[in-house]
């Protein structure tokens, strides 16, 4: 089958671009061929591209396609315009932006996948009926996984994610430094990264909203929902339905977190949130059950759609396949030789203090003998 994946930029990480990537490499993994097209290209092409999939823009759209997923309503009328009759698939990502909820006139015969209650309601409320689809966000839990351990009280928080700035940040960086933890923040507006779990790697505590919550549960880190949009907490294995189905948005909970809250929420810090987020992760959000869901989606839409493979076309995907596990490979031999180095710098460290160590405890053993030493002379000569 191939599948043309279209969206309005492939620029900056960010929830949508992260979806694509993902499914793309599931659907690439599956055996099926992956046009990823977008007008505007730049970094976060070359990681798709990494992943097995063509990515082109205007000019190199196929002629034809046996399926279509699409994120946006602008895209969704410029694939509609070169395809017409095609049905597509729509993935709807947010209540809030408007050109990412579904054409209103729409492109006959679509699906649009929503994946949390929020955007479904909304999806719900606008003019006309659509066939909606729930599914959950796709998380990579082999690229995304634990690194390193979580300490047993707080201290250093990561605020993962695009949005969290102004007032809503400085609160919680005022109220957390003052309780003693180290708050850094990653994003768009700082150092934007796909490798979220080295970004996590010695964080106790990560901060976000949407997809960046689950990529941080995946990471096993414990995870606190907080954003300029609304705050919601600690996600934890009882607060996790609600929190999922408002799409980790901030917004489930009627209750406000002020400068106190937010210093009376680290009173209810527990580093064994973590292994319990990762486990909720593989249990809603495997990244694989979701790019089959979306393939069942395809076939029913597009009955007959797609001849088996070539033997070119499997040779082709298997070499693509291979490049990108070399290229795994060479990263992480550097990760090993820079960590092999840190922890050689780390165990000369240990040394140099053993032996600082030991000169002290000679000189105070002999500092202690004189002192006996003396005082036994006094003693002598009062006598």
């Amino acid at each position: 089958m191939h599948v043309v994946m279209a969206t309005p930029h492939l620029v900056d990480v960010g929830g949508s671009e992260t979806y694509l990537y993902t499914v793309a490499e599931n659907l690439v993994r599956l055996g099926h061929e992956v046009t990823v097209h977008a007008p505007v290209l730049g970094a976060m092409a070359e990681q798709v591209r990494g992943v097995g999939a063509t990515v082109v823009d205007e000019s190199g759209l196929p002629e034809a396609c046996d399926a279509v997923l699409v994120q946006d309503v602008g895209t969704a009328y410029a694939m509609a315009d070169r395809w017409p009759g095609q049905p597509q698939v729509y993935v709807a990502h947010s209540a809030y932006f408007d050109l990412q909820l579904p054409p209103l006139v729409p492109v006959p015969g679509s699906v649009v996948v929503v994946m949390s209650d929020r955007v479904g309601a909304r999806v719900g409320a606008l003019p006309g009926t659509f066939e909606t689809v729930r599914l959950r966000q796709p998380i990579d839990a082999v690229r995304l996984s634990p690194r390193g351990t979580v300490s047993a009280r707080p201290r250093r928080a990561v605020l993962l994610g695009n949005y969290l700035r102004g007032e809503a940040r400085d609160a919680l960086v005022e109220a957390w430094s003052a309780a003693k933890v180290r708050v850094v923040q990653v994003g768009v507006m700082t150092r934007p990264t796909l490798d979220v779990a080295a970004a996590v790697a010695d964080a106790d505590i990560v901060v976000g909203k949407g997809r960046a919550v689950l990529d941080a549960m995946a990471c096993g880190r414990p995870a606190f929902v907080y954003d300029v949009f609304g705050a919601d907490g600690w996600v934890t294995a009882a607060s996790y339905d609600a929190f999922e189905a408002d799409a980790f948005a901030g917004q489930s909970q009627a209750a406000v977190l002020d400068r106190d809250g937010l210093v009376r929420a680290l009173d209810h810090y527990d580093p064994a949130m973590g292994r319990v987020n990762r486990e909720l992760i593989l249990k809603h959000h495997q990244d694989r059950k979701h790019a089959e869901a979306l393939v069942g989606i395809f076939r029913r839409l597009t009955p007959g759609g797609g001849d088996g493979p070539t033997e070119a076309a499997e040779l082709a995907r298997l070499s693509r396949l291979r490049w990108k596990a070399e290229l795994e490979a060479e990263a992480l031999r550097g990760q090993v030789g820079e960590l092999t180095g840190r922890l050689q710098e780390a165990q000369e460290k240990l040394y140099l203090s053993e032996q600082r160590r030991r000169r002290r405890a000679r000189a105070a053993r002999r500092a202690e003998q004189r002192l006996a030493e003396l005082e036994k002379g006094t003693v002598d000569a009062t006598q």
